[in-house]
């Protein structure tokens, strides 16, 4: 809570990058909780090293954005992207550095295709899944995206990006959600489809809209996960959906509060997901361009699938045939009221929370869009002027809305979550042991594709860390990297060891004839010159009394010759 409130609280980058950090480490620290578990510690690794990767670019946006603007403070930099936003519309390096920022945003809060570390962190303690990835961590993105629209509406290429990146998260991870069968995972996936949900929504410059469904999805997301947290004491740990069955009537409270949460998410009216979810489809639907017309059709089957796999949740869960062990049966029990009163609280706001962002085509004053106003309103007037935005839900003004089609849209939508809600009754309301999945009878290639999650999971695994094997060569980067080594050890460092010795040769060779040089050119002629000399030194010492001896002797001869002849 520590870093996520210095990531909120943060008045320029730096000090929110602190807190981004912050919580990427208490993420990973509470991943891996149950540390004896290795499972869990892979999994902790996995978040720590996938939001490197995300930081990394978070980091490079922000040295463009104090490159561009002279400035990390969010005052400077949003009052110099206001006063010169026309001539910095479609900048390419504020495209760069929204995109960048956005980059970081895909790590921290699960988007493709770092979305892989959310799922694995299911293996952390419920309250753990409950707080930092339905409402705090996970949501942190989206929070710096929002935050940064001062930029990101002046990079229409970027916004574009961000609602497509959304979009297709949100219908790949709901379309993973429907086959799952651990209780933790389909909520994990049903976690990134949200948030790519809200990433769709601020991409088509719906701040308000992305802000708000933040906020709804706080309190349902948090109460399915105490939710599958108390269905899981209930159950002696057992999280397998397929081992469950019939606990509606045996641990009521949470089978209530849930079922509340469930029509939350599916966005049945009048609960809060309701309000937040048909905000976002309405500004992708309002959103001028064919592409955004075609994010709306994603979204759409989005919230037809969400309505699905939650309600397939809830009757595996909760209905059908008992198909736990006798043992486990014999110990199912309502949670204790410490654990029951937070679902109750939560349930309240599940219902509640969306009143805030009543619509003023239901006769409401969407309070929360008015609340944001001061924030998003300049911003919203900027892609009003550029050409690029039709009615949105920051700024906008309530008579351009049309009425008639936001209420067709709406119908829509609750129709998409009613026709989730059908399907899931008639597939899985009197499942017993041994049921069958529908899409496993329909098309079992698309099932087994859905169940081992399009094979992504592999994919990183033969890519990143090589654990495949052809033979007994390793294939991947971690293969690439062996291979790197054997080249290493045996070709260069080879061809450095062979250099070396042909200069350890050659300089012996040199030295060699450096000696001769030495011996019989340079030392040579005086060497001869002193032993020549030698003869003469003999008579040539310098010494007074010696030339004196030498004379007497030479005279002393002299007179011995004459005298002799």
């Amino acid at each position: 809570m520590f870093s996520m409130l210095t990531l909120i609280l943060a008045n320029n980058y730096v000090l929110m990058f602190v807190g981004w950090e912050g919580v990427g480490l208490c993420s990973y620290l509470l991943i891996g909780f149950y540390f004896h578990r290795k499972s869990a510690t892979d999994a902790g690794n996995k978040a720590f090293i996938v939001n490197r990767i995300g930081d990394a670019g978070f980091l490079l946006g922000m040295f463009f954005i104090a490159w561009i603007f002279g400035s990390l403070r969010f005052t400077d930099v949003t009052a110099v992207a206001r006063y010169n936003a026309a001539a910095l519309m479609g900048n390419p390096y504020v495209t760069a550095a929204t995109l960048l920022l956005f980059v970081g945003a895909c790590g921290k809060s699960a988007q493709l295709p770092l979305y892989i570390w959310l799922p694995d962190a299911m293996e952390g303690p419920t309250p753990v899944s409950a707080l930092i990835h339905a409402a705090t961590m996970v949501t942190a993105g989206v929070y710096m995206v929002a935050r940064s629209n001062a930029l990101f509406v002046l990079a229409p290429k970027s916004m574009l990006v961000v609602a497509i990146v959304g979009a297709l998260t949100a219908i790949f991870a709901a379309s993973i959600g429907l086959v799952q069968n651990d209780i933790k995972r389909v909520l994990a996936y049903s976690t990134v489809s949200q948030l790519g949900y809200m990433f769709l929504a601020l991409g088509v410059g719906a701040f308000a809209a992305g802000v708000f469904h933040v906020f709804t999805h706080a309190f349902f997301k948090a109460l399915l996960f105490l939710g599958a947290g108390s269905v899981i004491h209930s159950m002696s740990g057992e999280q397998d959906m397929r081992n469950m069955g019939d606990l509606g009537h045996r641990i009521p409270t949470t089978h209530r509060t849930m079922f509340i949460a469930t029509l939350a998410i599916a966005g049945i009216f009048p609960f809060a997901g309701f309000f937040s979810k048909d905000a976002i489809l309405w500004e992708t639907w309002s959103r001028e361009g064919g592409a955004y017309r075609f994010l709306w059709y994603v979204g759409y089957a989005t919230a037809l699938m969400t309505a699905f796999y939650m309600f397939r949740l809830m009757y595996l869960t909760f209905h059908g045939r008992p198909r736990m062990s006798h043992e486990v049966e014999h110990h199912i029990h309502e949670s204790p009221v410490s654990m029951t009163a937070p679902l109750v609280a939560l349930a309240l706001c599940a219902i509640v929370a969306g009143w805030l962002g009543w619509p003023h085509s239901l006769g409401g004053s969407d309070r929360f869009t008015k609340f944001l106003e001061p924030v998003f309103a300049p911003e919203a007037q900027v892609l009003q002027e550029e050409g690029r935005a039709g009615q949105l839900a920051a700024g906008a003004k309530e008579e351009e809305h049309n009425t008639g089609t936001e209420w067709l849209l709406m119908g829509l939508s609750l129709a998409a979550a009613g026709a989730g809600w059908g399907m899931a009754w008639k597939n899985y309301s009197h499942a017993d042991k041994g049921y069958t999945e529908p899409i496993a009878v329909a098309a079992p290639p698309v099932y087994n594709i859905l169940l081992r999650k399009y094979y992504v999971d592999e994919g990183y695994d033969y890519v990143f860390t090589g654990r495949r094997k052809l033979g007994d060569v390793r294939l991947g980067v971690l293969g690439l990297g062996e291979a790197s080594s054997w080249a290493d050890s045996h070709v260069i460092d080879a061809a450095v060891n062979d250099v070396g010795w042909i200069t350890r040769f050659s300089a012996r060779v040199s030295g060699w004839i450096d000696w001769i040089i030495d011996t019989f050119g340079v030392n040579g002629p005086p060497t001869l010159a002193r032993m020549l000399s030698y003869p003469a030194r003999l008579f040539e010492w310098g010494l007074v009394q010696w030339y004196a001896l030498v004379m007497t002797a030479g005279l002393v001869g002299f007179v011995f010759y004459y005298v002799y002849h």
